[in-house]
């Protein structure tokens, strides 16, 4: 029993369960505590690591009050479940989404925003944002049903990126496509039967653009909320792109015409 002047200790939240809630590897890690964005916990390194290097990761998470343990490569495996955590593993909050009005805010007059819909492998998905923010996407949009979330496999496959880029979640993806239309936003669509191709479209008009689920692409309802639809044209035999590539390669179509160099 509690007496009345006992406090309870509150559990602090997680990114998933206490076997989920762990990012690790180099890339993952040193991106995510340099960022100071999403909420580190606890900062486990190993022992092997230069001293150099554990110097400087103690003096960046001491400016994020994140608590450091130096230990066995040993204790980094039994807590992530990883031998490929390269040394560094971090506890981690929920990652941090986008309001998405206030990303729409604060982006310029020829926005260039990602619509995900319906992205279920955490690879994908990581993969994905890894392009959007390398190639100069201002936001990815994803809707709350059958969508993968921010997990530790999507932070790795991303090498950090999620820190870098705004994610946004949205109730309605339709409604949300509509609002942007509405905010002189084109809508692009993917899509194999469209007539024009990626590079008949001028992205330097502000645009989001859509990539759809892995199985079945992208859903009617967002197809018929579209501006415009296109496609990338594909000469082999095999029916389709993976979804990263396909959105790999359309957003270096929009750097490119955009004056990426």
């Amino acid at each position: 029993m509690v007496g009345k002047h006992s406090k309870v200790k509150k559990s602090k939240p997680l990114l998933g369960n206490h076997q989920k809630c762990w990012i690790w590897g180099r890339n993952a890690v040193r991106e995510t505590l340099s960022a100071g964005f999403w909420k580190i916990w606890e900062l486990y390194l190993s022992e092997k690591l230069p001293a150099e290097e554990i110097a400087e990761l103690e003096t960046r998470a001491a400016q994020l009050s994140v608590p450091v343990i130096v230990t066995t490569d040993k204790t980094l495996t039994q807590k992530s479940r990883a031998g490929d955590h390269q040394g560094m593993i971090a506890k981690m909050a929920p990652f941090p989404y986008a309001a998405a009005e206030e990303v729409l805010a604060q982006n310029t007059d020829t926005p260039l925003y990602l619509i995900l819909d319906r992205i279920q492998d955490p690879y994908n998905f990581g993969a994905i944002i890894r392009s959007a923010e390398i190639l100069g996407a201002d936001a990815v949009f994803i809707g709350e049903q059958e969508q993968c979330d921010v997990t530790s496999l999507v932070c790795r496959t991303s090498a950090g990126a999620v820190n870098h880029i705004a994610l946004a979640q949205v109730s309605d993806l339709v409604a949300f496509c509509q609002h942007l239309k509405s905010e002189n936003i084109n809508v692009l669509g993917t899509a194999m039967q469209a007539e024009e191709t990626l590079v008949d479209y001028a992205f330097q008009k502000p645009t989001a653009l859509i990539v759809g689920n892995e199985g079945t692409g992208v859903h009617p309802e967002l197809i018929a909320a579209c501006s415009h639809l296109i496609r990338i044209p594909q000469q082999g035999q095999t029916e389709s792109l993976n979804v990263a590539v396909s959105a790999g390669i359309l957003l270096y179509e929009a750097s490119r015409q955009r004056g990426f160099q």
